[in-house]
């Protein structure tokens, strides 16, 4: 009678070819995603770090160009500050380069379009400014170049100084994914360079 219940039940058993069958389907069903599931888990973790670094440069640069908008001067402590509120990112470093331009306003009918009268700028990625005298508008939009030309009319601009600061930074993945994915993350090298100005 015992013997009948466990023949019935199964207890104490070896595996029949149908169990055996079923652990191998499972094991190749684990062996199928779990790549997957890793390549999901490691685009997750960069993504995520990804959207911290752009959020940490956005608010540097936002930051940078309201302090450096009130201050009378633009010099090397600007831009001390700007390194000292991007960490955990190294902005003064290879992967990091950091600009603080000011822009004044023409002055007079002889001098009347705006020129670029300071530049400082940190760190040394090889990343140029987009603010500089030789380019159009000195880079500013059309709109905010002309309300820095001198206007004969009122005897002044109509906005006396802007000042910009813009902030590069070469984002590495910190997973491997990209290494097994090509053109996934690889825009410069073995990063991507994120970027990120602000106006006042």
């Amino acid at each position: 009678m015992r013997d009948r219940h466990e023949a019935r039940s199964g207890a104490g058993r070896p595996l029949d070819g149908w169990g055996r069958r079923q652990r191998g389907t499972a094991l190749i069903e684990f062996a199928l995603v779990l790549p997957l599931i890793l390549i999901l888990v490691l685009a997750t973790v960069d993504l995520g770090h990804l959207i911290q670094t752009r959020l940490i440069i956005t608010n540097v640069s936002r930051e940078g160009g309201s302090v450096a908008s009130r201050s009378s001067s633009i010099d090397s402590d600007l831009i001390n500050l700007l390194k000292l509120s991007g960490s955990p990112l190294a902005l003064a470093g290879p992967d990091g380069r950091m600009y603080i331009t000011r822009i004044t306003a023409g002055k007079s009918d002889q001098a009347p379009a705006p020129a670029v009268t300071t530049q400082i700028t940190g760190g040394s990625l090889s990343t140029a400014s987009r603010y500089k005298s030789s380019d159009r508008n000195l880079g500013l939009t059309q709109n905010l170049y002309n309300r820095l030309v001198f206007n004969s009319n009122n005897g002044t601009a109509d906005i006396s100084e802007v000042t910009v600061v813009e902030i590069y930074y070469k984002y590495r993945p910190i997973t491997p994914l990209s290494n097994f994915i090509p053109g996934l993350l690889r825009r410069d090298g073995d990063g991507m360079i994120i970027s990120s100005k602000a106006v006042f």
